[in-house]
């Protein structure tokens, strides 16, 4: 797989490559050790948790993304969803930020936040790394490994090794202490991530032998795989689950739901993941995570090149706790597939025996069977929906006259033979049923209907039952439900019957009404709740039912609800005092402090790191975004000089403490004017994150480094680094065709050919790709060809002959030409590119170098960070006549917020008029911005504020205008809590 910043570019390429790679990998899962086996274990059909058949419904999140007071509520959230599983990293640079210091306090205790999992009854799964992608700077590795001689990553590699064993002696007791066996919530790990070579059991070679005999060692007894299983944003495919040869159940660790470049949910969003969910269910899946159920932020300097402060991800939980329409659909296949988990956990493909009930062939069917009933589903792919009888042996007489009505896309699930209890089998359910509720010994069905839809239930009963609903038909060994239903509004429709010692319920409601129905258990007992926007805390005291509330600000406030225990629904009001959200907080007052004293040449340098030529961001420890470099030069004469240094991100050069220019640092170069004499050159470099390295292997010690680096040099004149462009392609037949040079110049046999341009329609193949490098001025030695990224694999020609080979994509290299009577004429430069995967080609463009001999400039020192941005020195009120123009700046102020009890107001910093920059509420670091998002205000988490004034410090690094920023109010993220008892007698 390539690396991209195209964001579609990368969806498209990580599932070609999970789609190629699943050809030669697999996703087996290894069993778990013989103590944890009666806890955890699978076999070819499904997961058996604590011995019973499980359906794993799992939520993807990060805690490294969620302040930890308030983990417990998000976690709260994903239960109320359905969900009985989390699946989370362990991400490696946000536990051992700085080399051998170990972080696992706090927003870092791991240990903590497994022990909230447990706490909820919600099972974990824990992906370990060492590496991780997640749209994390640099993948989630630690900057000080960029500056270990010969390390290279995710190889049988010493160096890595040794530090990962490190992280791990201190990473793996923490998971490990809370493993299902041990009284925890662990019951998977996962051992790398999305590695090329190795998923499933694959073990390529000594690396992951060595993460497998690792982490066994220091007491993995839960099952475990390699990197990952089945990730795609639509898993099932073509629904081809069931493999014969599989020995373990099929899952998908990252279904991905919408995509890290949205905030908040499209329309279409909510009905596209329903349905691909309903294809792992109908097809034989036996569980899922979604990837992600809530994203959260990258709180400070967490964030990768692709995004900024916010990790919203467009899913069912906002970044600010908010429940979107696609957590309510996510709820409805949650509650179903563990409804009946011990039919899909133990079932084969049941669809050849139930493929004629619909004479309608535009519904396709397909079926799940097990020893415990039949599940049919009929999937209406089309636009437009569909009324079909149905034609089932044995049920004529119940369908006579009836159709039922699948909705476009929809995907829906019928039922037979399903064994309830001990008295009753739900023979057949042709209405949607939503969830099934042991309450004791009454088990409540709920059923999911619009007004005029047939509701159409059959249950055998062992012995004859008895009902006081007029609507119920009971014969000697079966209950019917057979009516249209009713117009209910918001409460549900109740149907009942008992028979021997059992009671069954059936509560029919629309959808609607289902997004407002919650399923709690206190103390052991289930309880179910409708008719409200959302449950959170439950408890049961003093025969008391007490539960928080909660409702959107922007929701009609008052609400019926109805408490269902095993005996009774007990209809209770809720009255919400509706309020308003202050729309807009607007500062003043602000207070300045100059973040360029390291450009001027008094500052004391004494704890700088020093060195001969700049080294990279991080070099000194530091993890911020942001560094100083200085240097001193002697320039020998008025005029135009250009700097050339290798760089990445952004920066800005400063002359004795004075702006000069900025520039983009991946130039290399910078022309300005300079007065002769000795001066003092500082240079600030910022960066907007650093790549996730998905799917990079070897050493990582240039791989997208930061800052500047390498040796800088500078020459009177300039600029003298051109891009070469008029670049044309031939097709080649085979890898050999290197051995006989490159074909003559043609336009007949050559095409023109743009940059970025894929020539091999994603497949492996060969070619020739040519342009002319311009004669170069008299008395010019030296050129050197600036290659930043050849897809995959180059050899280079410089008039037809072979000078160079260079293997691997995204790694820059460097050709020089110094022929003395080659640079007196145009020179034919000719690669040979050898594609492997996917698209190929010439990645980036090519540049030349005519600097020749220049003078280098050494004696470079590096501090690292903005400067101390809770210091109370230095400050004084802003006053634009003061202020260093064009520089890093400092800005301060305090707000308040309105405290309203019963409520949650969210509130976010909008940076408009900021370039780039940090920014910090009481201490605590928001993140970046500029966001890449629809959403360009940053998240205030509600924890981090308080009553009465809050400080604010911004850190913009371009020294813009601060006037225009505003605290904001998201009122559609806001919520109104009320906490309410009900009598239970």
């Amino acid at each position: 797989m390539r690396i991209r910043h195209s964001i579609l570019t990368f969806i498209l390429l990580l599932s070609a490559f999970t789609a190629a790679h699943s050809q030669s990998a697999n996703d087996h899962i290894f069993p778990a050790m013989a103590v944890a086996k009666p806890y955890i274990d699978f076999d070819s059909k499904g997961f058996i948790i604590q011995g019973k058949r499980t359906f794993i419904v799992s939520a993807g999140l990060e805690y490294a993304r969620i302040p930890h007071e308030l983990w417990y509520d998000r976690l709260l959230r994903i239960k109320r969803a359905g969900f009985n599983c989390i699946e989370i990293y362990t991400i490696w640079n946000f536990h051992e930020e700085q080399e051998g210091k170990f972080n696992f306090t706090g927003d870092h205790d791991l240990g903590k936040f497994l022990d909230i999992v447990k706490q909820l009854g919600l099972y974990a799964i824990v992906r370990v790394g060492p590496y991780y992608c997640a749209e994390w700077d640099n993948g989630g590795y630690p900057i000080w490994l960029k500056f270990k001689k010969g390390l290279r990553v995710r190889e049988d590699n010493k160096p890595f090794e040794q530090y990962v064993d490190r992280f791990f002696d201190h990473l793996l007791p923490v998971v490990f202490k809370r493993q299902i066996n041990d009284g925890g919530a662990v019951i998977l790990v996962q051992l790398e991530n999305e590695h090329p070579n190795g998923w499933g059991t694959i073990m390529s070679d000594g690396y992951f032998k060595r993460l497998q005999s690792k982490a066994l060692q220091m007491g993995m007894q839960v099952p475990y795989f390699f990197s990952g299983l089945h990730h795609a944003s639509d898993p099932a495919g073509d629904g081809k689950l069931d493999d014969d040869k599989r020995p373990n159940p099929w899952f998908s660790t990252e279904f991905w739901a919408v995509w890290y470049s949205q905030y908040g949910a499209k329309p279409g969003d909510a009905g596209l993941y329903d349905r691909r969910t309903w294809k792992i269910i109908a097809h034989g899946g036996n569980g899922y995570n979604y990837y992600m159920v809530h994203g959260g932020s990258n709180f400070g300097y967490t964030n990768n090149d692709e995004d900024a402060a916010s990790y919203d991800y467009g899913t069912a939980i906002g970044q600010a706790g908010d429940l979107r329409t696609i957590y309510y659909t996510f709820k409805r296949a949650a509650w179903f597939s563990r409804s009946f988990q011990d039919v899909l956990e133990n079932s084969t493909n049941g669809s050849a025996a139930y493929k004629s009930i619909t004479a309608d062939t535009t519904l396709k069917i397909s079926a799940r069977t097990s020893p415990a009933g039949d599940l049919i589903f009929l999937d209406n792919p089309g636009t437009s929906k569909i009324s079909t009888a149905l034609n089932i042996s044995g049920a004529e007489e119940l369908l006579a006259g009836k159709k039922i009505s699948v909705q476009p896309k929809e995907i829906y699930p019928l039922v037979h033979n399903y064994k309830i209890n001990d008295e009753v089998t739900l023979n057949w359910a042709f209405s949607r049923v939503f969830a099934i509720v042991k309450q004791d010994n009454t088990t409540t069905i709920i059923v999911d209907a619009e007004a005029g839809d047939q509701l159409l239930l059959r249950f055998n009963t062992k012995a004859k039952a008895s009902s006081t609903f007029a609507a119920i038909k009971v014969a000697n060994d079966h209950v019917v439900i057979d009516e249209k239903m009713p117009f209910t509004g918001e409460t549900p429709v109740e149907y009942g019957f008992s028979t021997g010692s059992q009671t069954i319920r059936v509560l029919a409601m629309n959808r609607a009404l289902t997004d407002k129905t919650w399923i709690t258990e206190v103390s052991g007992k289930n309880y179910i709740i409708t008719g409200l926007n959302y449950v959170g805390e439950s408890v049961v005291k003093n025969g008391q039912f007490t539960i928080a509330t909660e409702t959107p600000l922007m929701q009609r406030a008052a609400q019926k609800g109805i408490l269902y225990t095993d005996k009774k629904g007990l209809v209770f009001n809720l009255n919400m005092q509706k309020s308003n959200q202050q729309q807009v907080i607007n500062l003043s007052n602000w207070q300045y402090k100059n973040a360029a004293i390291n450009s001027v040449s008094t500052v004391n340098t004494s704890t700088w790191l020093k060195s001969k030529n700049p080294q990279p961001m991080g070099a000194d420890a530091d993890v911020t975004a942001d560094a100083w470099y200085r240097t001193a030069v002697n320039i020998p004469s008025n005029g135009k000089y250009t700097l050339q240094v290798k760089g990445g991100g952004r920066g800005q050069a400063f002359i004795d403490g004075k702006p000069l220019a900025k520039w983009k640092l991946n130039d290399n170069e910078l022309s300005f004017d300079l007065k002769k004499g000795k001066h003092t050159l500082a240079v600030f470099t910022a960066h907007d994150g650093r790549d996730k390295l998905a799917a990079y292997l070897g050493p990582i010690d240039e791989v997208d480094s930061k800052g500047l680096f390498g040796t800088a040099l500078i020459k009177k004149g300039g600029p003298f680094i051109t891009e070469l462009g008029d670049w044309y392609f031939a097709k080649a037949v085979e890898k050999d065709d290197v051995k006989q040079g490159p074909p003559a110049f043609d336009t007949s046999v050559y095409k023109k050919y743009k940059i970025g341009a894929d020539v091999f329609d994603l497949k492996e193949g060969y070619a020739w790709f040519h342009t002319t490098i311009p004669q170069q001025p008299a008395g010019t030695s030296k050129i050197t060809v600036l290659f930043k990224s050849v897809d995959e694999n180059a050899t280079v020609f410089i008039n037809g002959k072979q000078v160079a080979h260079h293997d691997g994509w995204n790694q820059p290299f460097e050709v020089d030409i110094t022929d003395a009577e080659a640079l007196k004429h145009p020179i034919n430069l000719t690669l040979f590119i050898e594609n492997y995967s996917n698209e190929g080609g010439i990645d980036q463009p090519i540049k030349i170098n005519a600097i020749g001999d220049a003078t280098a400039i050494t004696g470079w020192q590096l501090k690292g960070g903005p400067g101390d941005a809770m210091s109370i020195q230095g400050w004084a009120k802003l006053n634009a006549a003061k202020q260093m123009k064009n520089a890093p700046a400092f800005y301060r102020t305090t707000f308040s917020v309105p405290q309203v009890t019963g409520n949650t107001f969210i509130w976010r910093f909008d940076p408009a008029s900021l370039g780039h920059g940090s920014v910090w509420v009481n201490g605590h670091n928001l993140g970046r911005y500029p966001e890449k998002l629809d959403m360009k205000s940053l998240y205030i988490p509600e924890c981090w504020l308080k009553s009465g004034l809050n400080q604010l410090v911004v850190y913009d690094e371009d020294g813009s205008n601060i006037n225009k920023t505003r605290i904001v109010a998201e009122e559609v993220a806001g919520r109104i809590i009320k906490e309410i008892s009900i009598p239970l007698n």
